[in-house]
């Protein structure tokens, strides 16, 4: 178990601006053998692809429904990318699987499990304004994970609360939504050797309530 609510899953979002670190997949190794053995799953954000896709839009004007499953694509094609990179991964259709899971890194198909959440009572809304954080949020929401972690190029500014890390685009508007009934939060800078982190956790709840 990672905390004690006895959630033992930990959802992790790898920003897609780390696609090219160097040694990616030996970084990412070293990151997880520093964390609480659990079951870990990694959904991918869509880096400079959704950036290529942005740009697309402001040329022709997409729909925001369009544009939003096109960016989940560009997330499961570097989801795809990084299970190239890290072999020992599963790569998982949905959050049940992990229950039938061998190793103890899986990989989320972004797209499956958007579709599966589009079914649900309270899907999760269309846009640009909801990015690959807030989608692991939701990912780690249905899983009744014990954290969500944030695996960026930097760390928030201070004060680094949830409203200021929108505030200066670390995360995306729809975040404080999305992850209001989180209990932990962890944004890690993975490009220094040390993975300076923030923890957002106790008082960070009101915080998020306010900007929900």
């Amino acid at each position: 178990m990672i905390d004690d609510t006895g959630r033992g899953v930990r959802i992790i979002k790898l920003g897609g601006s780390l696609l090219d670190l160097p040694d990616l997949a030996g970084v990412m190794r070293r990151w997880l053998a520093r964390q609480v053995p659990t079951a870990n799953v990694v959904l991918v954000g869509g880096g400079r692809l959704a950036d290529a896709l942005r740009q697309y839009d402001r040329l022709h004007g997409l729909s925001d429904l369009d544009a939003h499953w096109l960016a989940i694509r560009a997330m499961e094609l570097n989801g795809r990318l990084l299970a190239s990179l890290l072999k020992e991964a599963d790569w998982i259709d949905s959050l049940e699987a992990i229950a039938e899971r061998t190793e103890p890194l899986s990989i989320l198909n972004p797209y499956i499990f958007m579709r599966q959440d589009e079914r649900s009572a309270a899907p999760m809304p269309s846009g640009w304004h909801v990015t690959s954080d807030s989608i692991a949020a939701r990912a780690a929401e249905h899983s009744r994970a014990g954290e969500l972690v944030l695996l960026k190029s930097a760390l928030p500014t201070v004060p680094a609360t949830i409203a200021a890390a929108v505030a200066e685009g670390y995360v995306d508007p729809s975040f404080p939504a999305a992850s209001r009934l989180l209990p932990r939060i962890r944004c890690v800078n993975l490009r220094q050797q040390t993975f300076p982190e923030v923890t957002w956790k106790g008082q960070s709840l009101e915080d998020r309530a306010k900007n929900g």
